[in-house]
């Protein structure tokens, strides 16, 4: 399973997709969700309401108690402010609503080796136990911690495309905390 397989079998209800517009997975959420059911808020893109909103991701203009499904690929590492996503997140997802987070994994033993997570726009870097903390002090319980290596779909802006099959084949033999890129499954304490 990779990182697109993963988000789309989670997917339900009224979806919120932060960070939308760098990759490609928004194409996969609404295919998944339909584009009725998804909205998605980034820096970049459009600002197209109600679909397409242009801000941040730290203070979101939605209502609290609006989404089923909060979507966060790739993103969580380009705040300065994390916290605030997260206390955001919790604010505008439903009693139950899940959020789906995938980030890279410091503690990987390709990002110790090759320093693959390093780059000039993350600016907050996570291990299971730090990301686990955040979460669960903001209102979240843990439902699914997966961890996966990197693939050109979940990493396409790599300097390194070459190494893909390489660290591929070298997951296989990795503990699970030690794989590049964590996925994490949370819901909203009731």
């Amino acid at each position: 399973m990779n990182r697109v397989q993963y988000i789309r079998k989670r997917i339900r209800g009224k979806v919120l997709d932060v960070g939308y517009y760098a990759c490609t997975l928004h194409q996969e959420v609404l295919a998944a969700a339909g584009k009725e059911n998804v909205i998605g808020i980034d820096t970049e893109g459009p600002n197209q309401p109600p679909q397409y909103i242009k801000g941040s991701a730290e203070k979101m203009p939605f209502e609290e108690n609006t989404f089923d499904t909060l979507i966060a690929g790739e993103l969580i590492e380009h705040l300065k402010a994390p916290e605030n996503f997260i206390k955001e997140a919790h604010r505008v997802l439903k009693a139950g609503g899940e959020m789906l987070i995938t980030t890279p994994n410091k503690d990987s033993l390709m990002n110790r080796i090759f320093h693959n997570n390093i780059a000039p726009l993350h600016f907050s870097l996570f291990d299971t136990k730090l990301l686990r903390g955040l979460l669960e002090r903001n209102g979240f319980e843990i439902i699914d911690f997966s961890y996966l290596p990197y693939t050109m779909e979940s990493s396409e802006g790599s300097s390194k495309p070459w190494s893909f099959p390489f660290r591929r084949a070298i997951s296989v033999v990795l503990p699970k905390k030690l794989k590049e890129e964590m996925l994490v499954t949370t819901r909203k304490k009731v």
